[in-house]
């Protein structure tokens, strides 16, 4: 803990010291000569057409299944039970989850092996007592050496409750594309497996937010650095549930220090959460313009992500939904995205073009001084799309490490495995920068880096 806090106080002490050296603007990063090479080394993964059947789980398991299969485990289950969730796992991601390459060139984890590993310890194993063992053993041996990768993890508990809340809340709200997801979750193996009632999927009154806000936060950490001149923010998380209490804390600090020179915004310790808590507390407030911006998000077009994204791949554009309306990739595109690995777009079928704008909370900024961000490899998801709007708007000067990745995308898929009722999530969405840069992979680089 001690060495954990001499290294942010040494990361601040190195910040005053460049605001010290510099006089107004008078630094700018030469963001070309900060792009490292592209890795060109890469694998060729097969694509796997669920749809009609084919693909390496099917080829293993034959019409006729060993006799072995159909030996009952105490747990109730047979071998071929489960052996056919795990074979429904792979063969979904296979054909929907599109980092399979990113993984294997970010970590080295071959999941094609790990599949047929794990599939082979099950078809060997003495015994399964209960469904949660097995999921234990897909997690353990499957899941957890992607590392999160491509919001790719099982959801137990109280995070499998606040999906349950979210999506029923979004439905409530109007959202009817996340009924889906909610049919996905709502089924007996699963609410088995986790206990669920009816209570848990009673639909909340329409056009009400029934998320359960926190009435306390301990989130923002605001401080003055120098009287005068440079103020501090640290932003642990970036949670919906704590939204209205940070916002207030925020706006009243802005205010306080509107005539500092920097302000100094700390998400280093930040993993994500909702996407709107950054664009809506941090830089709206703090803006007099607009500023613009736009990703790529590519996709496969694989069964169940037409299932879970049925309003987003159906109902096209009517002129009024703010749906995005994916489309085919052509050669164009491609030419575009120089950094794109050959392989990955093999794999993948479909964009759409992300081309959004924060407008200013206010007629004038709070905060008109310097702005610092200071980012860390743990940005990911919510916090990493903080990192990479503000870096392609040049909202404020990132200092730190690139950062974990995953910020571009939408909601992560849930995918319910049919016999056990085990729940897993992954992003359906390969998110780039303008260049082809995939975010998961490359994540943001800072202006600044944190180097001794």
């Amino acid at each position: 803990m001690k060495k954990r806090m001499l290294w942010q106080f040494g990361v601040i002490i190195a910040l005053l010291l460049i605001l010290a050296a510099c006089n107004g603007d008078d630094y700018i990063a030469d963001a070309a000569g900060e792009v490292s090479e592209y890795a060109a080394a890469h694998i060729d993964i097969p694509k796997v057409e669920e749809s009609n059947g084919a693909g390496y789980a099917q080829i293993i398991v034959q019409d006729s299944p060993p006799a072995h299969y159909a030996h009952v485990f105490t747990s109730g289950r047979t071998r071929g039970e489960y052996l056919e969730d795990l074979d429904y796992l792979y063969n979904t991601l296979a054909a929907n989850f599109p980092f399979f390459g990113v993984i294997y060139r970010s970590m080295g984890v071959d999941m094609h092996a790990l599949y047929r590993d794990t599939r082979s310890h099950i078809e060997n194993i003495r015994n399964i007592r209960s469904d949660r063992d097995f999921a234990n053993i897909v997690n353990t041996q499957f899941i957890l050496p992607a590392r999160g990768a491509g919001h790719f993890n099982m959801l137990t508990g109280d995070a499998l409750h606040m999906h349950i809340q979210i999506f029923s809340n979004q439905v409530a709200r109007g959202g009817d594309r996340f009924l889906y997801f909610l049919h996905e979750l709502d089924n007996p193996a699963t609410r088995l497996l986790h206990g669920l009632t009816d209570d848990d999927f009673a639909p909340p009154t329409p056009g009400v937010d029934s998320f359960v806000f926190a009435t306390t936060s301990d989130n923002i950490e605001a401080r003055i650095i120098e009287p005068g001149r440079i103020a501090y923010v640290n932003i642990l998380q970036m949670s919906y549930a704590t939204m209205p209490l940070d916002r207030a804390k925020l706006l009243n600090f802005y205010r306080y220090v509107a005539d500092f020179d920097h302000l100094i915004i700390d998400i280093r310790q930040n993993g994500g959460g909702d996407s709107r808590f950054f664009p809506q507390l941090v830089i709206a407030p703090n803006i007099s313009e607009p500023l613009e911006y736009h990703f790529y998000m590519l996709m496969m077009d694989g069964a169940h992500n037409r299932r879970l994204l049925a309003t987003w791949f159906d109902n096209w554009w009517d002129g009024v939904t703010p749906y995005p309306v994916f489309q085919p990739i052509h050669g164009d595109l491609l030419a575009r995205l120089t950094y794109l690995d050959p392989s990955d777009a093999e794999m993948l079928d479909v964009y759409w073009t992300w081309r959004a704008n924060i407008r200013p909370a206010y007629n004038e900024a709070m905060f008109s001084g310097k702005i610092w961000l200071l980012v860390s490899e743990r940005n990911f998801s919510a916090s990493e799309q903080a990192a990479a709007i503000t870096r392609q708007t040049g909202f404020a000067t990132l200092v730190g490490q690139t950062t974990g990745g995953d910020g571009i995308g939408i909601n992560p898929l849930v995918l319910a495995l049919p016999n056990t009722g085990v729940i897993v999530r992954y992003s359906p969405v390969y998110g780039t920068d303008p260049l082809g840069r995939n975010n998961q992979e490359f994540g943001t680089a800072p202006h600044i880096f944190n180097r001794p």
